[in-house]
């Protein structure tokens, strides 16, 4: 852990892993904020392009650096909460922007709310040039919209850092893109958490989005092990046990969307066994959008 004689409210954890061209602008995101009192952990996950020199080149007072084997997400976002010393952990991946307000908010948030626990400020999803899709409004019917799916990201997340010494990342690579929604699950079932809607920082959606996955059997085995760990946790099987089914047939139709976006085959299959599962998985949106693709891939093929 760091040795640093007074320890700040935040600790701003972002893993990275070949973003040499993408970080500068993740970290200049957090030295602009409006609110001082913060750290910036950068765990390098193994990269083979010049990150380290691009990081150590910063000299930002503040920002630490540590570079780790390639052990993927989760496995770093722990080894940054270890070397963490804020009272409250948040985390952003590295090509993620933050707006200058986006630790006030969480601090106005926190302080507002008896020191919570954790809580999510807004953010928006943006791909370059388009309007941005705004990821908000969660405080109602919270637990079921987290059964349907992770409306969080590990964007915008804020929790002390106590509770996740306590609650950790699952390190199995096998389960990358769906760690935090399982440690999500697991804080669900125990703590309250508090939201602020205003958009205080943006994920942006381009081509080398890691979570992006096509691989019909790595989708699959990816639900197994995040619904599967999640509930080996006798909080989870008492908060979340009547909605398992809804779980999975959600999952089913996000690894149908994966498919039918990729042009592979199996999305039929996968939805059509969501829809056996929980019917009323067909007035999701994304069932919409699996139908949408579905449809268009018929007529490409007339």
């Amino acid at each position: 852990m760091n040795s640093n004689s007074s320890s700040p409210f935040f600790s701003v954890v972002i893993p990275t892993y070949n973003r040499a061209h993408l970080i500068v602008d993740t970290i200049n995101s957090v030295i602009k904020q409006s609110y001082a009192d913060y750290e910036i952990i950068i765990v390098d996950d193994g990269s083979t392009d010049n990150t380290e020199d691009i990081v150590n080149g910063l000299q930002y007072p503040h920002l630490h650096y540590f570079k780790r084997p390639n052990l993927e997400r989760g496995a770093a976002r722990n080894f940054g909460i270890s070397q963490s010393i804020g009272k409250y952990v948040t985390f952003c991946d590295s090509d993620d922007l933050l707006f200058p307000d986006y630790l006030s908010n969480a601090y106005e948030t926190i302080t507002k709310n008896n020191n919570a626990d954790w809580i999510h400020v807004a953010y928006e999803i943006k791909k370059i040039g388009k309007p941005g899709l705004k990821m908000h409004h969660f405080e109602n019917n919270f637990i079921i919209k987290m059964a349907k799916g992770n409306p969080l990201s590990c964007m915008g997340v804020f929790v002390k850092r106590s509770l996740l010494e306590e609650n950790k990342f699952q390190e199995n690579r096998n389960m990358a893109g769906s760690e935090d929604w399982e440690l999500w699950l697991r804080l669900a079932s125990r703590y309250q958490i508090f939201f602020d809607n205003r958009i205080s920082a943006s994920l942006l959606v381009h081509d080398e989005r890691s979570v992006v996955q096509t691989n019909e059997l790595k989708l699959q085995l990816r639900k197994y092990l995040s619904i599967g760990y999640a509930f080996e946790d006798d909080y989870v099987k008492q908060c979340f046990g009547n909605y398992r089914k809804m779980m999975n047939a959600y999952f089913d139709t996000y690894i149908a969307l994966h498919l039918v976006l990729s042009t592979k085959k199996g999305a039929t299959k996968y939805f059509f066994k969501a829809i056996y599962q929980y019917p009323l998985v067909i007035f999701n949106r994304r069932a919409l959008a699996i139908v949408k693709h579905l449809a268009l891939s018929l007529l490409s093929r007339n």
